[in-house]
């Protein structure tokens, strides 16, 4: 029965591949890599789109390769048109997956949440040279941004979860070092008071 699946999977896959859209997705990597076409880096990442493509073709042993894709995708600054032209090969196989979706979203979103840090880092760093509780406050406010983006990129990339609470943790002691600042120094300082705000926990599952 496995073998039947195997096999249906790989007729499938080879019926539907097309290979002018494949080599060129093979030059968009070996650019975005800033690597020759035969690097190992752009093997890798076309041996991620070909597993990708088995999964859609329901090849049994590739389960989850759409998002190992992803992820390869959002960690290697890969180009939006290059995940554009992986998506519209992956289209071939399975036209309206959600998966093919997810991987768009998910790749999308972390190239989005990376590009968008080198920005964050300056920005806080600026708030950190503005004297008084406003200053003080929004370079808080903006670190405790920076937690929760990197926060997300796990989520997204399906990372370790011990390590996705340590960043939560640290992103809401940035808030309460805010807000400390805010009940402390203005001159309205109950506008900066929280304390009513609950944090589920396991008795709310």
């Amino acid at each position: 029965m496995t073998q039947d699946l195997n096999a249906t999977a790989m007729q499938r896959y080879h019926d539907h591949f097309d290979n002018t859209q494949y080599s060129a997705i093979g030059e968009f990597l070996a650019s975005n890599l800033n690597a020759d076409r035969d690097d190992q880096r752009v093997m890798d990442g076309l041996i991620a789109v070909q597993n990708a493509a088995f999964e859609l073709c329901r090849h049994p042993n590739f389960d989850g390769a759409w998002h190992r894709l992803a992820v390869f995708c959002g960690q290697n600054s890969i180009s939006f048109h290059t995940v554009d032209a992986i998506r519209d090969f992956l289209r071939r196989f399975s036209p309206d997956d959600a998966r093919i979706d997810d991987f768009e979203a998910t790749t999308k979103g972390i190239l989005r949440a990376y590009s968008g840090l080198d920005d964050l880092k300056t920005a806080i760093a600026h708030a950190n040279g503005v004297h008084g509780w406003r200053g003080r406050m929004a370079y808080e406010l903006l670190a405790a941004v920076e937690y929760f983006t990197l926060t997300a990129v796990q989520l997204l990339a399906h990372g370790d979860e011990t390590y996705i609470r340590e960043k939560l943790r640290n992103g809401l002691h940035r808030i309460t070092g805010a807000l400390y600042e805010g009940v402390r120094y203005s001159q309205q300082r109950s506008l900066y008071n929280f304390k009513s705000t609950y944090f589920p926990d396991e008795s709310d599952a």
